[in-house]
């Protein structure tokens, strides 16, 4: 009996994998994690227009009548419906 108390008692510990043990951490850090994504969205926003200066948008692409607002009635958009 005392034998296999002492196998137990030397038996190691499985690892914890890391996605696991990301997780835990995520969780138990919420808050911060939480600030950090707001604070990276806010500086995105704040940034998006320098990187922005060359973009061109064409006049065409801004057409209202250029788009169908219903979509046409072929056999492959039934399976949407």
């Amino acid at each position: 009996m005392a034998e296999n108390e002492n196998v137990t008692a030397n038996k190691p510990k499985p690892r914890v994998r890391p996605i696991v043990r990301l997780g835990i951490f995520l969780i138990s850090h919420s808050n911060y994690v939480s600030l950090l994504c707001f604070v990276a969205g806010i500086v995105a926003l704040l940034v998006l227009p320098i990187f922005a200066k060359n973009t061109y948008v064409s006049e065409n692409a801004l057409m209202p009548g250029y788009t169908l607002s219903v979509p046409p009635n072929h056999c492959c958009f039934y399976f949407f419906y």
